[in-house]
């Protein structure tokens, strides 16, 4: 009886093991084995606030942080800890988790029999969390901090919630002693979030004000491309009412003046929206005309009698006394909130109408003041418009006011004066520059792509979704190759075609002569230099598509150059195939003034190089050691 009250008391002290060891292992940060008198691994660093999960692989442990079962004494530890004894039986059992708090170091064992003095212990290292701020542009820098996970860069010194209002020093009107106009300046964002530097949101508004400040001459373009650079890359902080601010090159610094902060390095003043205490009529016209408040069109007055007497408007009136009532958009032909385009005109390619294909998007757009009507100059446009000797159209378009009044137009331009354009049925026609503009309400929906089988010259510019295009594969030859290859002038070459499905097959070229057979061709006893082999497929409407291989003849080997290299095609634009018979050496392009532009290794043989990188324009080039070549790169 006496032995089945002593494995009775076992068993009761295992279920109370059990019990007390259902600490959840889940989630752990980290896991330590317990087994055959090992903890595994057995000393393990962790991170402050981590956890660890015990996991009894088999046996019958726990785990003892409090005193050591060798010296009978307390571990020392930061603090104490222990988790329950849990019994094993050929499967992993959660003994239970531990979160550690405290830095410090952690040892412990198991507390049953003998294991501890089988070896069963363990220590756990346990590292403070990274504090302080490292960062020089925080309001809290410490030189001797080891990281920046608690940096302030805004010490409340200024609430920027609605923004800041950025204004260039110049444009100020210097009748009125305060140093932001708002209704001159742009209202920008700034990131405000704890732990990051402050950034300012660059939008499409604010690189509009910045870009209309060098077009009305207040700035220049290169300081307005400066500006704008520093406001996309540079990083703030405001602290003790100083805003400091690091754009790579440039460094910011200002303190505030009871006004705003001047940011002499840009030529820009800036200040928070809430530290402007009063609202302004920001119409200059108007009898309270106050530029310093925070714009309130709704707060202007103005004497009784208005209407307008601007002779651009619709409804000019010699008698008015303000612009105040002006209308510049009065009719029924199209609507202001459509696209428009400008293009040149040519009857040859759309005999019904404009050649909507070949326009370019210049909207028709009337800023929130009402005034006069204006064109909106994209920069791709313009780029095109000034590389094909259109610049002085460029200009107009860029600085132009106008309005619409029923069929006229009234052009009050700077470049060719003003003059009036009248509604032809699909736009205006500008005879000086032999273009138009027309809404595009005015084109039908077509296919504008000229490489379409159903191009539609007529056909709205931007819509696409009509066009119908022929299928044909990339050619290449029968080892697949596509675009360069190389061959002598003693080797034939075969070329596959992937037309699609009742095209008729068409093959060119200047090589030498073609075997044809189908959707494939040889070119056999081809002449020396470079040529292109093409196979063109139509449909039975007549629709065509093209498909070109460059192919560089070499010649045989009774007919070799006794030149050790080779460099084709010349001109080149983005590929340059290099033929050599030496060593691996470096290949070199230079330009006219010495200055090494590009190198390359060039192996033995036959390679295709990559010179899109540089500019068009005359190089030497050739193997180092070798008598360079002149090099042309055209596009």
């Amino acid at each position: 009886m006496r032995i089945f009250a002593f494995f009775g008391v076992i068993i009761g002290l295992l279920v109370s093991f059990n019990t007390h060891a259902q600490s959840p292992c889940d989630g752990a940060d980290h896991t330590v084995l317990a087994g055959g008198f090992y903890f595994s691994p057995e000393a393990l660093t962790i991170g402050e606030g981590e956890t660890v999960a015990f996991i009894n692989e088999g046996g019958f442990h726990d785990v003892n942080g409090d005193i050591s079962v060798l010296t009978g004494e307390s571990f020392g530890n930061p603090e104490a800890f222990s988790l329950g004894a849990v019994n094993a039986s050929g499967m992993n059992v959660c003994i239970g988790a531990y979160t550690f708090t405290v830095p410090g170091t952690y040892n412990y064992d198991c507390s049953i029999g003998n294991h501890a003095s089988s070896g069963m212990v363990g220590s756990i290292t346990v590292e403070a969390a990274p504090s302080g701020c490292n960062d020089n542009l925080a309001c809290n820098y410490d030189a001797s901090a080891t990281s920046d996970v608690d940096c302030t860069y805004n010490d409340g010194s200024f609430d920027l919630s609605d923004g800041i209002y950025l204004v260039a020093a110049n444009s100020l009107d210097p009748n009125f002693f305060c140093d932001v106009q708002p209704n001159v300046g742009e209202l920008v964002q700034m990131n405000d979030t704890d732990g990051s530097p402050l950034t300012i949101v660059v939008d499409e508004a604010l690189e509009n004000y910045i870009n209309g400040l060098a077009a009305a001459g207040q700035i220049t373009s290169l300081e307005a491309a400066l500006a704008l650079g520093a406001f996309n890359s540079a990083t703030f902080s405001v602290c003790n009412e100083i805003i400091t601010g690091d754009a790579g090159l440039t460094t910011i610094t200002s303190a505030w003046n009871g006004q705003s902060w001047s940011i002499e390095e840009l030529g820009f003043n800036l200040a928070p929206v809430s530290t402007i205490s009063e609202t302004g009529c920001p119409d200059p016209d108007a009898l309270n005309y106050n530029p310093c408040g925070i714009p309130d069109a709704a707060a202007c007055e103005y004497e009784e009698t208005m209407g307008c007497n601007d002779p651009l408007a619709c409804n000019f009136d010699s008698t008015a006394t303000g612009v105040a009532d002006c209308n510049y958009f009065d009719t029924n032909l199209f609507t202001l909130g459509e696209n428009d385009f400008i293009g040149l005109v040519d009857d040859e390619d759309c005999e019904s109408g404009y050649p909507g294909a070949y326009s370019l998007p210049v909207p028709l757009m009337q800023d929130s003041t009402g005034g006069p009507l204006y064109f909106v100059l994209f920069p791709d446009v313009e780029s095109f418009l000034v590389e094909n000797d259109f610049e002085i159209a460029a200009q107009d378009i860029a600085t132009v006011s106008m309005s619409v009044c029923d069929t006229v137009m009234n052009y009050n331009s700077l470049v060719i004066g003003d003059t009036d354009l009248y509604w032809d049925g699909m736009g205006f026609t500008v005879d000086v520059y032999g273009s138009f503009v027309a809404p595009e309400s005015s084109f039908p929906i077509g296919c504008p792509d000229p490489d379409a089988c159903n191009f539609d010259a007529c056909s709205h510019p931007f819509v696409t979704d009509d066009c119908t295009y022929l299928e044909l594969g990339t050619l290449a030859t029968a080892a697949g190759d596509t675009g360069m290859v190389t061959m002598t002038e003693l080797d034939s070459l075969t070329f596959v075609a992937t037309p699609g499905d009742s095209l008729i097959v068409e093959w060119d070229s200047e090589c030498g002569e073609l075997i044809v057979d189908g959707n494939t061709a040889t070119l056999v006893a081809p002449e020396i230099g470079d040529c292109e082999v093409c196979v063109e497929a139509e449909n039975a409407e007549g629709c065509e598509i093209e498909s070109c291989i460059v192919v560089t003849v070499l010649g045989g080997i009774e007919g070799a150059s006794p030149a050790k290299w080779q460099l084709m095609p010349n001109p080149a634009a983005s590929e340059l195939r290099v033929v050599w018979g030496g060593e691996t050496t470096p290949f070199e392009v230079v330009d006219l003034n010495g200055r090494r532009v590009h190198t390359v290794t060039l192996q033995p043989g036959s390679q295709v190089l990559d010179v899109s990188a540089l500019k068009p324009g005359l190089y030497l080039a050739g193997p180092k050691g070798q008598a360079p070549q002149r090099l042309a790169i055209q596009r």
